[in-house]
């Protein structure tokens, strides 16, 4: 109990509050609306990931790897390749996230050392981005995948958030911003054609897209402090 009290010691109410509303809200629709179990563990995994990512927590990882394999397996039965391509990718870029992060320890509050992008590096960002979705949204039409741009875009920008994440740039939240504002509309339109787990996984999204936004404020006074 005192390593739990410690570990949330430099936490505020509001991110306090903020995870155990989101977890516990997770929980209760995915049992009204009759989830299944493995879309209700990977959702509540994905939440307690990404609140701790957004506190720049190393933990944040373990989770990430629970949720990663789960919902690869929740996208391969719902035929949304792209998202399974993408969740068995972050099997191996979630062990190097762990290595990168490891080196880059803020001292005293066990929070990773954030940075900013420079402006060369946010042209590079926008270019490579709308590239690398066309030609993945190609590819994904030949394989028949469904929603295909949505898809692309999807997977990209997240592959591009978590190369972003790796580095400990704070623009990853940017990213993910629309990463998550893509994947309700993908879940919306999976849900409607009665892709399992589809109830719990949007909210999922949803509390994502809160997330995000929270994460990048946090991130950027965090860079602000390491710099």
């Amino acid at each position: 109990m005192e390593k739990i009290k410690s570990y949330f010691k430099d936490w505020t109410m509001f991110e306090k509050s903020w995870l155990l509303i989101s977890s516990v809200t997770m929980v209760v629709l995915s049992l009204m609306w009759g989830d299944s179990m493995i879309a209700l563990l990977s959702g509540l995994a994905g939440i307690i990931s990404v609140v701790l990512c957004a506190k720049g927590k190393i933990e944040n990882y373990a989770f990430g790897l629970f949720q990663a394999v789960t919902y690869a397996y929740i996208c391969f039965q719902s035929h949304i390749y792209g998202e399974v391509m993408y969740n068995i990718l972050m099997v191996p870029m979630i062990i190097i996230g762990i290595i990168s992060w490891k080196k880059n320890m803020a001292d005293g509050n066990g929070e990773v050392k954030a940075r900013n992008l420079t402006a060369k590096g946010w042209v590079i960002l926008i270019v490579g981005s709308i590239a690398a979705v066309a030609g993945y949204s190609f590819i994904l039409k030949l394989l028949d995948g469904e929603f295909a741009l949505i898809d692309a875009t999807s997977t990209i920008l997240s592959v591009i958030a978590t190369i972003l994440m790796l580095a400990r740039y704070s623009e990853q939240w940017v990213m993910w911003v629309i990463v998550n504002m893509v994947s309700v509309v993908l879940w919306v339109m999976a849900l409607m054609n009665g892709g399992e787990g589809s109830v719990t996984l949007l909210v999922m999204w949803t509390a994502y897209l809160f997330n995000s936004t929270y994460g990048y404020i946090n991130w950027r006074k965090m860079a602000k402090e390491n710099a």
